[in-house]
């Protein structure tokens, strides 16, 4: 009986340390809305971090459409900024998107250091017209 009650603690404590983190839209008006879901929120090491995204495309995303990711630091002299295309194999394979569409992925970080950073992603057709827009700040160990 102990054991089964110490097994109860042990798996109610593991749902209480994976919170998620939910990054909210940037304030604008963006046509297409995004949700972006990181699980756990701080990931751990070793440990699968679980990433969400859903979008509903009122305006169509376009082939050739990236996520252009901005992250800073206050102790960083310049922020990072990375720009990513969307409508190919691993990510987006049918482009264009004009309905809902979802894209999870698991993926592991490795031991080492961390550090919070403030990240803006913004969703971009490729005439420069910003479709979605989220941020937050998340803790990225590496």
């Amino acid at each position: 009986m102990k054991r089964h009650f110490i097994f109860i603690i042990i798996l109610f404590s593991t749902f209480l340390m994976a919170s998620t983190l939910q990054f909210p839209q940037c304030n604008g008006n963006y046509p297409d809305p995004v949700n972006v879901t990181i699980l756990p929120d701080t990931p751990v090491f070793g440990q699968p971090v679980n990433l969400y995204i859903s979008i509903m495309a009122y305006t169509p995303v376009e082939f050739g459409a990236y996520v252009e990711y901005t992250m800073d630091n206050p102790d960083w002299l310049l922020p990072i900024t990375y720009r990513q295309d969307i409508c190919n194999d691993v990510y987006i394979q049918i482009c264009p998107i004009s309905n809902y569409y979802n894209y999870n992925v698991s993926f592991y970080y490795k031991k080492g250091i961390s550090i919070e950073v403030n990240v803006v992603a913004k969703l971009v057709n490729p005439d420069g017209n910003v479709l979605s827009c989220v941020n937050g700040i998340f803790t990225i160990p590496f």
